[in-house]
C-alpha cells in the first residue's frame, strides 16, 4: 500500500483514537478499561482481531521464547548438578561456555535481521528453531568439555535470531498503545523459564541414572524435545507483517484491518534497504545511544545468574534447595516486568519505568558491594532486587519500535545491531569481573554492576531529552529535503 494513502475504512473500521494516537479524548470508563487490557476500550470487530493475534503471535512468541531461556538456564543448573564433576569443569569453564553461546549469538544476530528482509519470518524463525533443538539435546551425549563449547557456540548462533526476530514481529502488528505490554508478557516468558528450570532440575534429580543418564543431561533431552513441536507450529502461527501477511487464520477483512492500524499509527511496512538508508540508520542517533543502554543493561542484569553459585557456597543448603530458592527471584522478576508493562502503557511513557526498574538493581548490588556474608537474610534480599530490572529490556526495544516506527528498516537494523554490541560486550566482560574461581565473592563484580545500572539510568534521560529535540525524521521529511 502506498505511503500517501490515508487509511481506507473497511466494515471493521480502525478507532484512531484507539490505537493510541488521542487517548485522552476517550471517555473516563474507556480509558480505564484500556488500562486494565487494551482491547477494552475499543470495537467490537477490532476486539475480535486483537483476541486472535494475541492468541497465535503471542501463545508462539511466548512458549519459543521459554524454551531458549530454559536452555540458557540450564547451563547453569546442570553445573551445580553434577555437569561439573562428570565433565570434570574447573576454574572459569561456566564463563567459557556462556562465551562461546555468546559468540554465536553475537556473529547471529545481524545477519539474521538482514535475512528477515528478504526470507518471511514464517519460515526463517521456526525453522532455525528446530536445528536448535536437535543441537541441545545433543549437549546430553557431550562428553567433555570442548564438545560443550562447540555446541554451545553453534545454538547461539542459532538462537540469535529468536529476541530480536520476536521483537520485530510484535512492531508490525500492535500499536503503542498495545506494544509495552506484550513485550513486556514475552519477556516474562523467560523469567517463567529459568523459574521453572528450577523445579524441572529439582524434579530431574530423582531420574539420576535412570537409562544411565544423569540428571542434568535429561535437562537437555528435556528442552530439545518440547523445542521441536514449537518449531513446527511456528510455521502455522506466525503472520508474517500486515502488508505481506499469508496466514490462513487471518480473513481479509482482518488483514486490511491490521494494515489501517499500523497506518494510523504512522508504522510502516518493509521496503527495500538501500544504501541511502543504511547510511541513514548508521549516522542516526538512536543506533548509538540505544547500543550504549542496552550493553548497560545486559551487563547489569547478568548478576543474579551467580546467585546459585553463591548458594552453593554458602554449603547450607542441599542440591535440590540450590534449584529451587532463585526461583523466588524469578517469581518477582514475572511481577515486576508485568508491572512495568501495565504502567508504561497507561502512562504512555517507556523512560521513566526504565529508570524505575533500575533502582532496586542497584540497591541490590550496593548489598552485595558491602558483603554481610554472615547476615543471609541481607545477602537474600540483595540477590532478590538484582532480579527486578530486567523487564526493563523489552521497553528498551519497545521505545526503539516507536522512536523509528516510520521506517520498518530502522527497525529491524538498530535492534539486530543494538543486540549484536550488548551481547558482544557480555562475551568478554563477565570474563574479568566475574570470575568463577573466585566465587562467589567478586573483587568488583558487584560495584561493577552497580555502575552498569546507574549508566542506564544516565543514558535513558539522556535519550528522553535528545528524541524530544531532535525527533528522528520520517521518509517523507527526508525526500522533501
Amino acid at each position: 500500500m502506498s505511503e500517501s494513502k490515508s487509511p481506507r475504512k473497511t466494515d471493521t473500521t480502525v478507532d484512531e483514537r484507539a490505537v493510541g494516537l488521542s487517548p485522552a479524548k476517550l471517555p473516563l470508563s474507556k480509558r480505564i478499561l484500556g488500562i486494565v487490557w487494551d482491547s477494552l476500550d475499543k470495537t467490537p470487530e477490532e476486539r475480535a482481531f486483537i483476541a486472535k493475534i494475541d492468541f497465535w503471535i503471542l501463545t508462539y512468541v511466548c512458549i519459543a521464547y521459554f524454551v531458549k531461556y530454559l536452555d540458557q538456564t540450564n547451563i547453569s543448573n546442570a553445573y551445580v548438578s553434577g555437569m561439573k564433576e562428570d565433565l570434570h569443569l574447573t576454574g572459569n569453564d561456566l564463563n567459557y561456555l556462556t562465551t562461546y553461546w555468546t559468540i554465536g549469538y553475537i556473529l547471529g544476530q545481524i545477519p539474521s535481521q538482514l535475512i528477515l528482509l528478504k526470507i518471511r519470518p514464517s519460515i526463517w524463525l521456526p525453522t532455525l528453531e528446530l536445528i536448535w533443538g536437535f543441537l541441545v539435546m545433543g549437549m546430553a551425549g557431550a562428553k567433555n568439555v570442548r564438545s560443550l563449547y562447540a555446541l554451545r557456540f553453534f545454538i547461539g548462533l542459532l538462537e540469535a535470531s529468536a529476541y530480536p526476530g520476536i521483537m520485530t514481529l510484535l512492531g508490525n502488528w500492535y500499536t503503542p498503545q498495545e506494544l509495552g505490554k506484550r513485550a513486556c508478557i514475552f519477556q516474562a516468558s523467560s523469567s517463567a523459564a529459568q523459574m521453572f528450570s528450577g523445579y524441572l532440575q529439582a524434579g530431574l534429580l530423582r531420574m539420576d541414572g535412570k537409562h544411565g543418564i544423569a540428571a542434568w543431561q535429561w535437562l537437555f533431552i528435556f528442552d530439545g524435545i518440547i523445542g521441536v513441536p514449537i518449531a513446527l507450529y511456528g510455521f502455522f502461527a506466525i503472520p508474517d507483517q500486515p502488508t505481506s501477511s499469508k496466514a490462513r487464520w487471518l480473513p481479509p477483512a482482518q488483514k486490511q484491518m491490521a494494515i489501517d492500524r499500523m497506518e494510523a499509527c504512522r508504522r510502516r511496512p518493509v521496503k527495500r534497504l538501500t544504501r541511502r538508508k543504511l547510511r541513514d540508520i548508521f549516522t542516526s542517533w538512536p543506533l548509538y545511544f540505544f547500543c550504549a543502554i542496552f550493553i548497560a543493561h545486559v551487563l547489569g542484569i547478568r548478576i543474579y545468574s551467580y546467585f546459585n553459585v553463591w548458594l552453593k557456597s554458602t554449603k547450607k543448603w542441599s542440591t535440590s534447595d540450590i534449584n529451587l530458592i532463585p526461583t523466588a527471584g524469578y517469581g518477582a522478576q514475572i511481577f515486576f516486568t508485568l508491572s512495568y508493562a501495565w504502567t508504561s502503557d497507561a502512562i504512555g511513557m517507556r523512560w521513566p519505568v526504565i529508570i524505575a526498574a533500575c533502582v532496586p538493581a542497584l540497591i541490590g548490588c550496593i548489598v552485595l558491594s558491602v558483603w554481610p556474608e554472615h547476615n543471609i537474610p541481607a545477602m537474600m534480599a540483595g540477590w532478590i532486587l538484582t532480579f527486578l530490572e530486567t523487564g526493563a529490556g523489552a521497553l528498551i526495544i519497545t521505545w526503539i519500535n516507536e522512536i523509528c516506527s516510520e521506517s520498518a528498516e530502522h527497525r529491524i537494523v538498530i535492534i539486530g545491531v543494538v543486540e549484536a554490541i550488548a551481547f558482544t560486550f557480555q562475551a568478554w566482560v563477565p570474563l574479568f569481573i566475574y570470575d568463577t574461581g573466585k566465587a562467589p565473592h567478586f573483587p568488583i563484580g558487584y560495584q561493577m554492576a552497580a555502575m552498569f545500572f546507574a549508566i542506564e539510568v544516565v543514558l535513558t534521560l539522556c535519550v528522553w531529552q535528545i528524541h524530544k529535540r531532535y525527533p528522528v525524521k520520517s521518509e517523507k521529511e527526508d525526500e522533501a529535503e
